[in-house]
């Protein structure tokens, strides 16, 4: 399964150039479509590949092309909160990879939410210098200790704490070194 092995992946692609130039013409040719389930991680799928800021990019136009406050502002079936919940994620900078341990970061789309825990534990993601133009990381803590990977793990999010995005105008290269772990 593609989640479980996206290095994989992009070797059977050429590598991480072809497999980048694979990816922009799929969304450039407007093959993605939100509402099919299977395809929920491929605009996070430049996580592999260094490119954090590129996979919050692609998320961003889809929820500017797909999503609205109209009635039909849900794109497909919203079956068991499906739709909206890829778009919850999303808002919050996170995505969690289906069967992983952990949620891949970027760039958030709110300045601030409070996702409630167990135990009375809550994390807190917050967003520093957030505008249209300020839209991509420069950085990331975890409770106060730097981060130089886009992800976090389930058992980090479940301690509870605070996430704090800092933003910039440009990409920073956060997130650039440290790619996704691979499932073994």
């Amino acid at each position: 399964s593609i989640p479980h092995d996206v290095p994989a992946l992009i070797e059977k692609c050429g590598g991480r150039e072809a497999f980048l130039h694979r990816l922009d013409t799929f969304f450039d040719k407007n093959y993605y479509n939100v509402s099919n389930e299977p395809s929920f991680l491929t605009p996070c799928l430049y996580h592999w590949i260094g490119r954090p800021d590129l996979s919050g990019e692609r998320v961003r136009k889809i929820i500017a092309d797909c999503y609205s406050d109209r009635p039909d502002g849900l794109p497909g079936n919203d079956d068991s909160g499906a739709m909206s919940s890829w778009l919850a994620f999303h808002f919050m900078g996170l995505y969690p990879n289906a069967g992983q341990p952990y949620y891949l970061l970027h760039a958030p789309l709110v300045d601030e939410c409070v996702i409630h825990l167990q135990d009375g534990k809550a994390m807190k993601i917050t967003t520093r210098g957030l505008t249209d133009k300020n839209r991509y990381v420069k950085s990331v803590t975890l409770n106060g200790r730097k981060l130089d990977r886009a992800w976090i793990s389930h058992e980090e999010l479940a301690s509870g704490g605070t996430l704090v995005f800092e933003m910039d105008k440009r990409p920073s290269g956060w997130g650039a070194e440290v790619l996704p772990p691979v499932k073994q």
